[in-house]
C-alpha cells in the first residue's frame, strides 16, 4: 500500500488511537492513548490531516479558566478505510479496546523503587 507520507510505529499508534474509539479525540487525549508524548503526536496528527485521513475542528464552548480551547480531531471516511488498511498490513490485526495500549506508567516511579537505597 502507498501512502502519502511515511508510516511509523509512532503513526501506527495514533492510528490505533481513532481506531478504537469512535468519538473525537484532541492532541493530548491521542498522545495519552498512543503512549506518546505530545512533541511526537501534534507533527503526526498535522501529517494526517494535511493527507486527509483526519479532519480537525476547535472546541466551541468557553474552555475552564487556565485551560486552552482543544483541537479535536476525527477520522475521515476515507482516513477510516485507509487506517484500518495500513495497521492490518503492518500490525496484522486491527485493534480493540481491550488490545489497545495500556495506559502509560508514571515517567519517574522508578524512584519509588530507589527511595529506600537512601
Amino acid at each position: 500500500m502507498r501512502t502519502p507520507f511515511r508510516i511509523t510505529s509512532a503513526t501506527l499508534d495514533v492510528l490505533e488511537a481513532f481506531l478504537v474509539t469512535s468519538e473525537e479525540l484532541h492532541g493530548f487525549a491521542v498522545a495519552k492513548a498512543a503512549g506518546k508524548p505530545t512533541g511526537s503526536i501534534y507533527p503526526i496528527l498535522a501529517r494526517l490531516e494535511q493527507a486527509g485521513w483526519l479532519d480537525s475542528h476547535w472546541e466551541t464552548e468557553h474552555p475552564e479558566e487556565g485551560r486552552p480551547r482543544r483541537r479535536f480531531y476525527f477520522l475521515t471516511p476515507n482516513g477510516a478505510q485507509e487506517a484500518r488498511a495500513i495497521v492490518i498490513e503492518r500490525r496484522g490485526q486491527l485493534p480493540t479496546p481491550a488490545t489497545s495500549r495500556p495506559a502509560p506508567k508514571p515517567a519517574f516511579g522508578f524512584l519509588t523503587r530507589w527511595a529506600g537505597a537512601w
